[in-house]
């Protein structure tokens, strides 16, 4: 597979250069509480943070990576000179964006208000038409902010919402960004602070394993390529920082934001809303008007009505959708009410959520047949207790124990795990620190 590389490399570093400058102050970090008065700040165990997150990386795939054929001998040397995790609990739903906010606040996307990729629309009952970008949009404290206030350097390369962040060395998410070029850039960046070192955490996003997994399906030739390509531009990372000489100064923090599953075939929610007169669409399948309509997130989809008062109306579209219980093919898997999806902090707003049967996903489409091809090979967004979406975890360097294993880990432990090993303060995250894999 020829990865795809929208814009050359030089022209990136150009970019990169331009960019990499102090960023505007003037949106101030949100409120946070003080710290608490005679209370200890946590020491500092570690120097430097390289956090990598590579979407879609499964954590059977990466966890024994001989038995799927797998050639990624750098991702083995960092788990087998460090800890990693039996698994990582995604979101829900386990898409992207929402995966990667929970990381950096610590928190679920209930709580920092990012609940998908693509933002829905109250009014029309559609989703928007491109993804969420801008760090404005984030209603809990950061990691970046925690580093701010300890008077830390941040840095972040095509790391999603990222966009008007305060963040000093700043390349933010964008397609033209290839994984290469990405690389590129936080080498560059290592290369050009090595002797006087600035970034204490830095953070990079690999995306190109997850578009191939879609596209060709799981364990494909094309995503097992660009896998090892990823490998590959990890292994020069890492020989930048021996370069620097910062090895003995560094931790490393591998996470995947949520694993992938095969599919075949996609269920199509709206077109069996518009059948039973919950919406109309136009000649060509757009909404017109609801009373109530799904939101797809791929392995998921989330039910929101007009009314979210109107109970008759919740009940109803219940009903009809648990109908499809007694079909020997039913194309879901769970079937969660609000108070359920609450508990997994999935947006408050929906009234109820579908999860796809196995080799289903969820499409947003309005018209035609309610079951179809798909148009994917392989999904994600399905419920995070699903095997299958369970993400890989590493951590090596600084700090780290060798040879530890954690049990069970989850997106939101990434921050205070981040934020104990810089000695950094976030009193609103609400997930743990891996205390168990950490040498005090």
């Amino acid at each position: 597979m020829r990865i795809r590389n929208f814009l050359p490399v030089a022209s990136v570093l150009v970019l990169l250069i331009s960019l990499f400058v102090a960023s505007p102050q003037a949106q101030q970090p949100k409120p946070t509480p003080s710290p608490t008065p005679g209370k200890p700040k946590p020491p500092k165990l570690t120097s430097h943070v390289v956090l990598i997150t590579i979407s879609g990386l499964r954590a059977d795939h990466a966890n024994d990576p001989d038995s799927f054929r797998l050639k990624i001998p750098n991702l083995q040397s960092l788990r087998a000179n460090g800890s990693f995790a039996v698994g990582v609990e995604s979101v829900y739903p386990s898409q992207r964006i929402p995966a990667h906010v929970s990381m950096i606040t610590g928190v679920l996307p209930a709580d920092h208000g990012v609940t998908s990729d693509v933002p829905f629309d109250e009014q029309t009952g559609v989703s928007a038409t491109s993804t969420v970008r801008s760090a404005k949009t984030i209603k809990a404290d950061t990691v970046w902010e925690a580093a701010n206030r300890a008077e830390l350097t941040s840095a972040a390369i095509g790391f999603p919402m990222t966009t008007d962040a305060t963040i000093k060395f700043n390349l933010p998410d964008a397609e033209q960004n290839s994984d290469t070029a990405k690389a590129e850039a936080a080498i560059e960046l290592i290369a050009k602070h090595q002797r006087n070192p600035l970034v204490n955490l830095l953070a990079v996003n690999f995306t190109s394993y997850d578009a191939a997994q879609r596209r060709y399906g799981l364990l494909s030739k094309e995503a097992i390529l660009a896998l090892e390509a990823i490998d590959g531009l990890l292994g020069k990372i890492v020989q930048a920082i021996e370069s620097a000489k910062l090895k003995e100064q560094t931790t490393f923090l591998i996470v995947s934001d949520h694993g992938a599953s095969k599919v075949e075939r996609e269920f199509r929610p709206n077109v069996l809303l518009a059948k039973k007169g919950f919406l109309t669409t136009d000649g060509q399948g757009t909404v017109k008007s609801w009373r109530a309509v799904a939101q797809s997130f791929g392995g998921s989809a989330a039910i929101f009505l007009k009314n979210p008062q109107d109970q008759a109306a919740a009940q109803e579209v219940e009903q009809l959708f648990r109908t499809l219980e007694e079909d020997s093919d039913n194309p879901l898997w769970r079937i969660s009410v609000r108070r359920e999806a609450a508990r997994l902090g999935a947006d408050p707003r929906a009234v109820l959520f579908l999860d796809a049967a196995p080799l289903f996903q969820l499409s947003d489409r309005a018209s035609g047949s309610t079951i179809g091809k798909a148009a994917d090979r392989a999904a994600y967004g399905y419920l995070p207790s699903r095997a299958e979406m369970r993400g890989a975890l590493f951590l090596s360097g600084k700090a780290i124990k060798v040879g530890q294993k954690i049990e069970y880990a989850r997106l939101i432990d990434v921050a205070p795990t981040i934020a104990r090993l810089l000695g950094l303060e976030m009193k609103t995250a609400r997930g743990r620190v891996w205390s168990e894999v950490i040498a005090q």
